[in-house]
């Protein structure tokens, strides 16, 4: 019995996947476009100038009269014992540099702030309470010029401070752990030099924490000591956007939605070709022996006709009345017809391409 050709029919099934993966990644490119027009990178807008700076915060801690230590203070990074410290001089410095010279100002404020810290359930500190204790501040100063430099100088009295939690921890019973973050906030507001407009609003904080409440303690710093940005020139945002790439990018997403539509559309028709293929050879191949192939079609309208639901229940037949199965191909590839003729009566059964049709609403 003749085979069906299921070869061609799966290549074109391929083709179209392949087709298909192709008009999908038109389709990101196409969106990356536009997300692209509408917001323009950095690099495409004008670098007005640059900047970099430096913070540091170096601290001794200076110690109580005592017959251990040989030397007034301990330097930084060590291990102190709470007894021993009658206070911390820290020297705060902050270095501004602009490749460009600017009209700037900056202020700045160093407070003290004591906290109270219990552990949660993750084994993160939680702030139970705290209270900010002012120990310097600056008011605005004026420059022009492409860098500045802040230095200034605080001592904190760290027995006030471990004082202070401890009346806290035993007027309320609480077991808790406490520090002292010693900041210093520095506000700069700039722009070109002899330009009103003020394009860099930033402000930067290096922190101490420093543990009370314990016996030893390790300072630990909290701020970045380098770090550098641009400054773009800002616009009206309209003319920020790449219209042109945006237009671009629309048009290309929209036609390739369409042919996305018409490739999954064909793409399932071939499906269901294959699928009514595998069908009919795996009939015709099993059953060869009592299928006969016939080039013309019997006249349907001389007979009874009777539909059955399945190939099987034409074999049931045909195994009680020992009459051949005529097979007729309707139309390659999409309808076959397999009856039986008994006297007066036309068992019959259909296979078509549709009856494996499982996305009918995208037919159309």
């Amino acid at each position: 019995m003749k085979q069906k050709n299921e070869t061609e029919i799966i290549l074109k099934q391929w083709v179209r996947v392949g087709l298909l993966i192709a008009v999908i990644a038109i389709m990101i490119a196409s969106i990356v476009s536009i997300v692209k027009g509408l917001n323009p990178d950095p690099a495409s807008q004008k670098e007005l100038y640059s900047y970099n700076y430096n913070s540091n915060l170096n601290y001794k801690v200076y110690l109580k009269d005592n017959s251990f230590f040989t030397t007034p203070y301990i330097g930084m990074n060590k291990q102190y014992i709470t007894s021993l410290i009658d206070h911390i001089d820290v020297d705060a410095t902050y270095e501004f540099q602009s490749t460009k010279d600017l009209d700037y100002s900056y202020n700045y404020e160093i407070i003290a702030t004591a906290k109270g810290l219990y552990q949660n359930e993750e084994g993160k500190d939680v702030e139970l309470w705290s209270k900010a204790y002012p120990v310097a501040n600056q008011a605005n100063q004026a420059g022009s010029g492409k860098n500045f430099t802040i230095n200034k100088t605080v001592s904190l009295d760290y027995n006030q401070y471990n004082q202070i939690m401890t009346d806290f921890r035993e007027q309320y019973g609480l077991s808790i752990d406490a520090r002292v973050d010693l900041s210093m906030n520095i506000n700069i507001t700039a722009g070109l030099a002899g330009q009103a407009e003020k394009e860099l609003n930033d402000t930067n904080t290096m922190t101490l924490e420093i543990p009370l409440l314990k016996q030893t303690i390790n300072i630990v710093p909290n701020y970045v000591n380098h770090g550098s940005n641009t400054i773009y020139e800002t616009g009206n945002n309209s003319k920020e956007i790449n219209l042109p790439l945006v237009i671009i990018g629309a048009v290309v997403l929209i036609v390739s939605l369409v042919i996305f539509k018409i490739l999954v559309k064909s793409l399932l028709a071939v499906t269901r070709k294959s699928e009514y293929v595998l069908a009919l050879n795996k009939i015709l191949k099993e059953y060869a022996d009592i299928i006969a192939e016939t080039h013309n079609m019997p006249d349907i309208d001389k007979y009874d006709v009777i539909n059955v639901k399945n190939f099987n229940d034409l074999v049931d037949v045909e195994e009680e009345l020992h009459s051949p199965i005529l097979y007729f191909e309707v139309r390659e590839n999409y309808e076959s017809v397999f009856v039986i003729i008994h006297e007066g009566t036309l068992y019959k059964f259909t296979l078509r391409e549709s009856d494996f049709d499982h996305f009918s609403k995208l037919r159309d």
